[in-house]
Order: C-alpha cells, then structure tokens, then sequence
C-alpha cells in the first residue's frame, strides 16, 4: 500500500509542473470584498468538515488545507511613471480547524477508531448479533450519547508577490511584497450532540481585512475592517437540517435541508443505507447589495435623480437582492469501491440584476452549478475497516453574473471545468491520519468560494490529524 501512496505522489507532482505557466486576467476586487460570500465559504468548510467528525464519531479533529493560485495579476501604480500596470502575484489560501468533543453521557462505540469505524463510519448505526438482530437500546430517554464541542476555524486570503533586490558585491536579497489587503475569517462554535436525536451549532463569524503600510510591510494586529456575525446551524431526527446566518439583526442567510437517506430509513433502515447520501437543499443569501465589490446593480443602474450608480453614492440609493437556490445532491460510497459526488442547483434572484460591464439586464439562467465526480477506492474492502484511498475525476459547469469580469477569453456568464483529486485515510496506531491532494481548473467548488479563480490552475493539500 505504501508504495501505491508514492506512485500517486509521483503522479501529482508530475501534473503540477506540467500545468505550472498559467495566464490569467487582471484581478478585479469581487469575492474578496464580499463578507456575505465570505462568511458563507467558511461555514460551508465548517459544515463539510462536521460531516466527517460525526460520520468518524471523532472526539478530537485538528485539519489543515493550503490552496494556492498562480497566474494572478492586478493593478498597481507604477511609482516612476504614476500609470497603472498589472503586477504579477500569488494567491495563497490557508485553512484550518480544531474540533474538541467532551462525551457527557454514554460515548462513542468501540474501544479505538478502527473498531468504530468497523461498525459503519459512525452512521448512529445499531450493531447486529449472530442471528442479525439490533442488540442496542434507543429511546429519548436512553441517546446513544450526550456530546459538548468546541471548534475553531480560521481562513486566510492573502496575494503577495515575491522579488530579489541586489546588493551588488554583497548579493541578492528575496523579499516578499504584500501589495493587496489581507483577510481573515474566523469561526468559533459550541456544538451539543445528542445522538441520534439531535445537534445544534451556535457560533460566530469574525471577518477581517489588514491593509499594507505604505512600505509594504503589515500589522495584524489593527484590522481596517471588522465585521461580525452568527449562526445557528441544527440537525433534528438525523434528516432535517436548519440553518441561520444574522448580522446586525438582519436574517442574511438561510438554509434548510432534508437527507433524504435517514427519512426513508424510518421506514426501511437497509434501503436507506443501500445507496449515498442523497440531499435535497433551499438556501436564501443576501448576496446582491450594490457595493463596489458588487458584479451588478439591483434593479437598475440609473439613481433615483436619473445618474448612474457609482461608488460614492449615498446608502439610500442602495438596493438589495437575495439569490435563492435549491440543489439536489448524491455523494458517498457505492459498495466498497465506488465513489460519487453530484450535485444540481436552480437559482433564481429577487430583483432583476443589471450587468455592471454592459449596463444591461441579465438573463439569470435556471442553473448555478452542475457537476459530477467519479471515484474509485483501489483499497477495496479495506473501507470496512476505516482505510481507503479514492482517486477521483469530475467535472462541472457553473454560472456566475462576475465570471465576464475575470475570465481570460470570453464573454460568457458560465464555464466548463474540471479535478483531479486523491483522498486517502490510513491508520497510525489506532489514530487515522487523512490526506488529500486536488488539482483544478474552473471547478465549481473552487469558483463558489471565489470566483477570481475563473481560467486559473488551482492546487491545494490538506492533512487530517483524528482520532
């Protein structure tokens, strides 16, 4: 097994200098700027990486994630002649996360990792006797376990450009220049789990951005902007998901979901069990706000006084508009070997949306993201057991009024991608470590969570510490 884990790290290292010279557009604010959009990257990685705790019944997860972006350019003020130039620079995204879980009452089955995982990967599953009978107790008064939690969370945006001065008979000097703002959001959350029942997220989310000092050089430690929000994320019966985002007593996000897996299981638990994770999903966000950052205008790009819309326009000239979606989804394993991710999502928003680049009305289309992955574990039945190795290929087509802003060539509101991925998960002692390596190219998950990566390679590793 060891060696096949070197052959793949070969192969990955290969396509990384085969793809290494990129192009890309000049940058334009657009994600970046946008705390809405922001706030819901980081809760959508909080909520992801939930998934696996609770599927793991892990007590302690500590995971990280650096993804970086070549190719990127933006305007910069030449100092000697006072014009504008695009500046090449670096996109370096880093994420990571603790999760502390303190069992109450009762605790997870299984004396180590690799026998809980023996039972199903923590699905709040039963065990079974000899003649395949259910042998546990569950009731509302008997919960297979009372859990507390506690995660923080953090994502870093930053671009930096790196260069060498000469010092002549005294060498070469490397610096790294920051020339954009920094951001920062953070996620702190309690968590109570009373399994199979119940679980409830109450947490904040804590956005900052740092701008360099004239030299370059920056300070962390005086944010020029701090926004603040919370969230209320829930799980009732194991099928209906709820969730709040609110920021200055306004509902700025909204979710529900139904798992459709655990509410056929009411009624039959082996055909529930016999096929992914299927989920049906609503979501209201408050996206649309005629900010700078903004790709459109809200209803018109005309002012109340017949005047274009600008940046400096006063707040009561400001419209808003809510994008809603509704997304079907397939993921998981198929038997021991097969593994799939698919998902369709309708949008639709609540205002017409006039183009910022032709001051014209855009025809929102029906579909946001559609996309597909195929993955084949070549551990084999070794998933019974907690270990796998997955190597997956998708690809996707995914719409975005900012796409036009950002993509290299083209005028289109949409663009076809596609990853390579490797995802594996082993033991060391009874502890699993994970991994996960991805190479993209305009793959949907990237452009969602910022849609400056449009026609850029995009690379990213992860580790994963749990036990």
């Amino acid at each position: 097994m060891k060696k096949r884990f070197i052959l793949l790290y070969a192969l990955i290292y290969f396509l990384l200098m085969l793809n290494a010279a990129s192009h890309a557009a000049v940058y334009e604010a657009s994600t970046l700027h946008n705390a809405v959009a922001r706030s819901e990257t980081v809760l959508d990685l909080f909520f992801e990486r939930w998934e696996r705790i609770q599927n793991m019944e892990l007590y302690f997860d500590w995971y990280g994630k650096i993804n970086w972006v070549q190719g990127f350019q933006i305007n910069s003020i030449n100092q000697g002649t006072g014009q504008k130039e695009a500046v090449d620079m670096r996109l370096v995204r880093a994420y990571g996360s603790i999760t502390v879980n303190i069992p109450v009452l009762g605790g997870y089955e299984g004396e180590d990792m690799k026998k809980r995982l023996k039972y199903g990967t923590g699905a709040y599953r039963s065990l079974e006797n000899t003649e395949g009978e259910e042998t546990s107790e569950e009731g509302w008064f008997k919960p297979k376990n009372l859990i507390l939690g506690f995660t923080a969370t953090g994502f870093h945006y930053g671009l930096t450009r790196e260069g060498t001065i000469s010092r002549e008979s005294a060498g070469t000097e490397t610096f790294t220049d920051y020339k954009y703002t920094q951001f920062f959001d953070d996620v702190f959350a309690l968590s109570i789990l009373y399994r199979p029942y119940f679980h409830i997220h109450l947490g904040m989310i804590l956005n900052q951005q740092f701008e360099p000092r004239d030299d370059g050089t920056m300070s962390y430690s005086d944010p020029t902007e701090r926004t603040t929000r919370y969230f209320i994320a829930s799980n009732l019966l194991s099928f209906l998901n709820l969730n709040a985002t609110t920021r200055k007593d306004e509902l700025e996000a909204l979710a529900v979901g139904i798992i459709v897996n655990e509410l056929v299981g009411f009624a039959n638990k082996k055909l529930g069990r016999s096929f992914p994770q299927l989920s049906i999903t609503y979501k209201r966000l408050n996206l649309f706000n005629d900010e700078l950052y903004d790709p459109v205008w809200v209803d018109s790009a005309l002012q109340s006084n017949g005047l274009l819309k600008s940046s400096d326009m006063p707040e009561s000239e400001k419209n808003k508009a809510m994008l809603h979606t509704l997304s079907a989804g397939l993921k998981g394993f198929w038997g021991n070997h097969f593994y799939v991710d698919i998902l369709a999502e309708a949008q639709k928003p609540s205002e017409d949306l006039v183009s910022r680049l032709t001051q014209s009305d855009i025809n929102y289309a029906i579909w946001r993201d559609l996309r597909a992955l195929a993955g084949w574990n070549i551990l084999g039945s070794s998933i019974e057991a907690g270990q796998f190795l997955v190597i997956s290929f998708g690809m996707s087509r995914f719409w975005d009024p900012a796409i036009p802003i950002h993509r290299d060539s083209g005028t289109g509101y949409y663009v076809y991608g596609g990853i390579f991925q490797m995802e594996g998960r082993m033991f060391m002692g009874s502890v699993p470590l994970g991994m996960e390596l991805r190479i993209s190219h305009n793959y949907s998950p990237e452009l969602r969570r910022m849609v400056e990566t449009v026609d850029k390679w995009v690379y990213e590793g992860s580790l994963t510490v749990s036990f």
